[in-house]
């Protein structure tokens, strides 16, 4: 089976892509990627690609590793120095890539690091994150930050009585005695009428 590199065009058996030990690496940090993220990847990397020169597998291994290690923070901060850090997924990181991807012609190539990229997913997570603070500001101008969520439980269809009823039979299955069970119905019927009502 013949594959195509999808940034070089370079066609060749597939198994040819996997020769290296670094090609095999590669294969798999890609693999245990989200599909969109690992697709959004390959391409990135051809940003790394020398003028004159084809991308060594090695690079290609630990940009990729590198990578990898910051979507798996959960975070992004722009500048470290800075210490400001936003909620970032890899759909976020993803987001990132495809935007460097169409802003190709405009960037320094090729890149030596993520920190353009680090600042473009920086600005989607920002956006992102002003957002839901917007949402929850709205929230507790509306009180729902009071009050969980919770399901009103169905109204019974037995009434207060049958409800006092069952209670009384409840006790006397206790030990209540006869005569005080009596006194307590006929209270409960007088208080909330006729077994109907």
């Amino acid at each position: 089976m013949r594959a195509t590199c999808p940034d070089c065009g370079a066609q060749a058996h597939l198994s040819a892509f996997f020769v290296e030990d670094d090609g095999k690496r590669l294969a798999a940090l890609l693999a245990d990627m989200p599909p969109e993220l690992g697709r959004a990847v390959i391409s990135y990397l051809g940003l790394f690609k020398p003028a004159k020169t084809a991308l060594r597998m090695a690079r290609a291994v630990k940009i990729t590793q590198d990578l990898v290690a910051l979507v798996a923070v959960g975070t992004v901060c722009k500048d470290e120095r800075s210490g400001v850090h936003r909620p970032a997924t890899a759909l976020t990181w993803t987001a990132g890539i495809e935007t460097m991807l169409t802003q190709r012609a405009s960037l320094s190539l090729p890149l030596e690091n993520h920190n353009y990229l680090r600042a473009v997913a920086y600005g989607l997570a920002d956006k992102a994150d002003a957002v839901a603070e917007r949402q929850r500001e709205a929230d507790a101008r509306e009180g729902k930050h009071l009050t969980p969520r919770v399901q009103k439980a169905a109204p019974s269809n037995e009434s207060k009585l049958q409800n006092q009823l069952t209670w009384i039979e409840q006790q006397v299955g206790f030990g209540m005695e006869p005569a005080e069970a009596a006194r307590l119905r006929a209270e409960a019927r007088k208080k909330y009428g006729p077994p109907d009502a």
